[in-house]
């Protein structure tokens, strides 16, 4: 496994998802800090939610760095599951592992964050989904093959 490519398409994904989503929640619902107030909830609790007990700039800023964390750690279990498997094989396998994370997010992480059960849609499937195959993609995308050592010379 190629760390700095997990690294790499980790932060990528993390960003591009992020934006996308903010983007979309711009568009539908003109309210773009849902979702980075959603995310804060992990390291703020429930008041994130609410404008009037936490500011948007503090929201944003503890939504995108629970986001880019999560990002990370998501991104090295993506990368160490699909390792040389292909370009198509991490988008489309990363997809699934979006799609398994926006399950245990919504369905078991949600016993702990129940702010997170309100959240069940198809934008958050989406939004998953998106992460999972971007992440997937560009890992295989930048991973760089590194010939294993034998410790026997000659074999």
């Amino acid at each position: 496994m190629d760390k700095r490519a997990a690294i790499i398409a980790g932060l990528f994904a993390a960003v591009i998802s992020l934006v996308l989503g903010m983007g979309v929640l711009q568009y539908l619902h003109e309210n773009a800090l849902q979702l980075p107030r959603l995310l804060a909830t992990i390291a703020l609790g429930r008041d994130a939610l609410s404008a009037e007990v936490v500011d948007g700039p503090k929201a944003l800023a503890v939504g995108i760095g629970v986001h880019l964390l999560l990002g990370l750690a998501f991104s090295f279990l993506i990368s160490f599951t699909l390792h040389r498997w292909g370009f198509w094989t991490g988008l489309i396998g990363g997809g699934l592992f979006g799609l398994a994370l926006y399950a245990i997010n919504t369905y078991t992480m949600s016993r702990f964050f129940p702010e997170f059960y309100y959240f069940r849609s198809w934008f958050m499937i989406g939004f998953h989904v998106a992460f999972g195959a971007l992440c997937g993609g560009i890992y295989e995308a930048i991973e760089r093959d590194r010939p294993t050592r034998s410790r026997f010379r000659g074999r």
